[in-house]
């Protein structure tokens, strides 16, 4: 298994019960401190971004959701209009 760089450092103030806490987990599942902390820590950003990321639908909304992507466009009053116009970041 390769072994993965650690190559900077993170620190966390806590209360000395807060780490006594998470030591004590750490250690009943067999981890050293800063693996544990790492490893849940991952795992909650995981599940945070995750959820940007993704949503669920139920099946009815999945379809009216994949209707409205494979509808043809609509005509959006006055966009063609806007779309002609210099952009205001243009040198024109």
């Amino acid at each position: 298994m390769a072994t993965i760089s650690r190559d900077t450092q993170m620190q966390v103030r806590v209360s000395s019960a807060d780490k006594e806490f998470i030591r004590r987990a750490a250690e009943a599942s067999g981890q050293d401190l800063s693996t544990f902390v790492l490893q849940h820590a991952k795992e909650a950003a995981e599940e945070v971004l995750a959820e940007r990321w993704t949503f669920t639908l139920s099946d009815e909304d999945y379809a009216e959701f994949m209707a409205s992507l494979d509808a043809p466009a609509q005509k959006i009053p006055g966009l063609d209009a806007l779309l002609e116009r210099p952009s205001p970041f243009s040198d024109r």
